[in-house]
Formats: C-alpha cells, structure tokens, sequence
C-alpha cells in the first residue's frame, strides 16, 4: 500500500538544532513511501537545513531564533493549525507532545509517537513535571494509535496509563552510519567518551565520581563530554575532583562525533532511564567498545554486545570500566558483537515498520 499520506507538524524540528527526536522524523521523511508533508515556517534544525529534500519552512541560525523565540513559535503554530485544517493528508503524526493541535484533527487519523515516561517515572529529575505528565497523558490518551520505540516504553506507557496493549505498535529508531572519514579533532590517546544531556537522570555525578577514582589508577585517560558547555555547578565538581586537566566538554557535529566515537577507549552510558539510546547504536556504528547501566530499555536494545553495570553502586561502575579499558580480548569482543547487533537497526527498517501503523490507523 502506497497512498500514505501524512501530515507532520513543526515541533521537533523548532525545538533541537540537532537531536534524537528530529533525526527520527527527519528519517522517517526522508525514508517512507507516499505523501508526506511537513508544517513549518522557521526552524533551528540541521537535518532540514543540510537535506538535499526540499523540505519547507525558513532555517534561522540560533541567535535570531534566541531572540524571537516566542513570535516564532507562534507563528508555527498558527501555521500548523492552518495546515492540519486544509491538508488532504490522511494521518497527522505530531512530532512532539504539545497538545495545541488536539481540536483541529478533524476527520484526520492521529498517530503519536511517544520517546519515553521519564517525567512520569522519575518527576523528581525534573522543575517542570507537571504540566508535561499532564499534555503527555491529554494526547496519548486521545492518540488513534501509538508508536513506542522499544518494548520497554510500551510497558511503561501501559502501566502509567493503563492503555490497552493492541493500540500500541513497537517501531525501534534506527542509525545511518557517516561513511565520509574525518580525523581533524586533536584528541587525547586514550580517554573514555560521554555523549549528550546531563541531567540528573543521567547519572553523570556518578560517571563523574567513578572517573575520579579511574583517574588515579590511569594516568594518562580523559574523559570527553559533548552536548552543552559545563554549568558553574559541573566545573566547580570537576575541580574538587582533581579533574580539571582531566575532563573536556566540546560541541561537535556529526562528522566529528564518528572520530570521538572511532578513538575512544570505551563509550559509556549510565543514565537511569531512556525511552531507546540511540548512542548505544552510534558506538556500535563506529567500533566503539559500549558499557551502560542495566536499567530501562539497555538490555533490550544493546543485548550482549554491550557490558552493563549496576548504577546504583559506584564500584560496579569502576569495576566494569576497568574490565573494558584493561583487557584487549574484551574490548575486541564487544566491538565485534556490537557491529553485528547494529545491523538489526537501520532507518529504511524504521520506515517499514512505521508505514505499517500508517496501514493499520487507516482501517480503524
């Protein structure tokens, strides 16, 4: 069946330059047979701004969008309101959970993805819980179908909300690995690489105080960050660490992530809860040994060819470091497994699936 049509709206793609959430309706855009359209008029985002697709709207640099936030987003919304009245699309598929949209589906087919349940899991790590568990439950509950990213968050979603399982249709994210070759970042010999936010979910205070003792047995290991520049709080920890010269934080594209990835002495990703972890599949991309903490979906998505510890102990941590960062045979064997797990994922699969749910909202 080919005559999909679909209408996608602008919140993702207003909302991150580059990330997680915007990569996969960029993907599925970019992959996915029929009608697709998309409701923009300015956007931040890369992945439009780079697309060889001609994909609508007007790309602004950060600065002015900084400046007229609020106006911009205004307008896209009103834009996307006008939009979902006038398309002849059949399914809207909004790109975030912002429920402005919920009165103006008219005779369209709804389908929603949800990313994750970490406000509703754990409210605590967040100032703005709330009203976010609230327009998250409004438009899941009113979805006409539901794509989870892994098995985990269809279990989550389940059981905070109490949906019934056959409206839910698991469809993993997938990773297009770069083939172009870039070696231009200067680069310590050995160091161990963190990649993304830093919030408390993430659990970077304990990366960080596992790396502190990993420090004093390896002298010569540094610990590199992407994402954000470091918050007073962050470099005022790192010194009483005794880690300044030892922990670097650098923003980097996509070109530039391949080499930390290619070079480091193991990628490490403690979080506490992820809806998927789509750097677990980056990592497997690019040969990098993978250790994460044995929480949410990891398991499911990483299986064996990943090394898990325990985040709830901080020695569990060290110790499985340890174990990746000493022993060559080890290493070998996770980078050889996780090249082989990482094919199970790749967008065109993503679209396949997704096309599927599309197929099935139209028959109900």
């Amino acid at each position: 069946m080919t005559d999909i049509s679909v209408l996608y709206d602008h919140q993702a793609f207003e909302m991150q330059r580059f990330g997680g959430i915007s990569r996969y309706f960029y993907e599925l855009m970019t992959h996915l047979d029929g009608e697709m359209e998309l409701a923009i008029k300015y956007y931040t985002n890369d992945y439009l701004w780079e697309s060889h697709k001609n994909f609508p709207g007007l790309h602004l640099p950060e600065r002015p969008y900084k400046w007229l936030k609020g106006p911009i987003k205004r307008q896209n919304r009103v834009n996307s309101i006008e939009r979902l009245k006038k398309s002849k699309c059949k399914i809207f598929h909004p790109t975030y959970h912002l429920p402005y949209f919920l009165d103006h589906i008219g005779s369209k087919k709804y389908v929603l993805t949800v990313h994750d349940m970490n406000h509703e899991l754990l409210p605590e790590a967040f100032s703005n819980t709330a009203p976010v568990v609230a327009m998250k439950k409004d438009t899941i509950l009113r979805a006409d179908r539901i794509i989870a990213i892994s098995e985990n968050t269809k279990k989550d979603i389940i059981e905070v909300l109490h949906i019934d399982p056959a409206k839910i249709d698991v469809v993993y994210h997938g990773v297009r690995p770069l083939t172009q070759e870039y070696h231009g970042l200067h680069l310590p010999e050995r160091y161990v690489l963190y990649v993304g936010d830093r919030n408390s979910y993430k659990n970077f205070n304990q990366l960080l105080d596992a790396f502190a003792v990993l420090a004093q047995k390896e002298k010569d290991l540094c610990l590199i960050c992407t994402g954000k520049v470091f918050k007073k709080h962050e470099v005022s920890r790192i010194a009483a660490l005794g880690l300044s010269n030892r922990v670097r934080q650098i923003r980097v594209n996509d070109l530039e992530l391949k080499q930390l990835y290619q070079q480091a002495s193991l990628f490490v990703f403690p979080s506490l809860y992820e809806g998927f972890g789509l750097p677990i599949l980056e990592a497997f991309s690019y040969d990098c040994p993978v250790l994460v903490s044995n929480r949410s979906c990891f398991p499911e998505i990483a299986k064996d060819a990943a090394l898990y510890f325990d985040p709830s102990s901080t020695d569990s941590l060290i110790d499985s470091a340890s174990q990746i960062l000493n022993d060559e045979a080890l290493r070998g064997e996770l980078c050889r497994k996780g090249s082989e797990r990482v094919k199970s994922f790749t967008w065109e699969k993503t679209a396949q699936e997704t096309q599927k749910v599309y197929e099935r909202v139209l028959r109900i």
